[in-house]
């Protein structure tokens, strides 16, 4: 089976792309592509915090999401909703209270799993800012066909379009059995089918996370070399 972009395999991943620091504005950023599909990502923070949204004792994480075209829509403000929750427990907000942190994510190109996108920007956007976390998160997307009942990893938009059911799920990368941050699913599924997406996306996301430590070596060591240089 040859998938529309040429993937040989139904298990296969798009090729990754990323990179940090793209944004001069900003305390943090980076951008993430699953092949065509791309994301990119601002961190802005900690800052002052208004009174209303102050908490006393962690910082006020915000997320803002921005479509490629057009203005925001419910899909927008869930997808805001969806990170919110994932990253909230990641960050360590109790280091830096009474404070405003501040994450806009820019969908570049939704060519499938975009929401998986953003999580793995949002993840080197932060590390990028410097901002304190437990772990590393990152996520991967899988769909179910409606006429084979194949299980596709990484689907395209053009994949998409013959889903029963998409599952997209995020990890943190300590443990050796799953710790899911964000799962989110639509269409009809069955039980089995929802937990074999959740194994397979688990088992793959290995590869992502490894991207991630690469990406962000990679920039620390170009980093000491310029320091070294001056």
């Amino acid at each position: 089976m040859v998938r529309p972009d040429r993937r040989t395999e139904n298990t296969q991943l798009r090729a990754f792309a990323a990179s940090q620091n793209v944004l001069n504005r900003a305390d943090g950023s980076a951008k993430f592509d699953f092949g065509n599909t791309s994301v990119l990502v601002s961190v802005v923070g900690p800052v002052e915090v208004q009174l209303r949204d102050e908490k006393l004792d962690e910082a006020t994480v915000e997320v803002v999401v921005r479509p490629a075209v057009g203005y925001p829509s419910t899909k927008e403000k869930l997808m805001e909703s969806m990170l919110q929750s994932a990253f909230e427990p990641v960050i360590m907000g109790g280091i830096m209270p009474r404070t405003l942190l501040q994450i806009v994510v820019q969908i570049v190109k939704d060519d499938g799993a975009v929401l998986a996108a953003a999580v793995n920007a949002v993840t080197l956007g932060l590390l990028d800012a410097g901002i304190p976390m437990k772990y590393m998160a990152s996520a991967l997307t899988c769909m179910i066909h409606k006429d084979s009942h194949d299980l596709v990893l990484d689907p395209t938009a053009d994949e998409l379009e013959n889903a029963l059911s998409v599952h997209t799920f995020a990890f943190e990368n300590l443990h050796n059995t799953p710790h899911v941050l964000l799962s989110d699913s639509t269409g009809r599924f069955s039980e089995e089918e929802y937990f074999t997406s959740h194994d397979v996306c688990f088992e793959a996301v290995d590869k992502v996370q490894g991207f991630l430590r690469t990406a962000v070596i990679s920039k620390k060591e170009k980093e000491q070399q310029q320091t070294i240089g001056q």
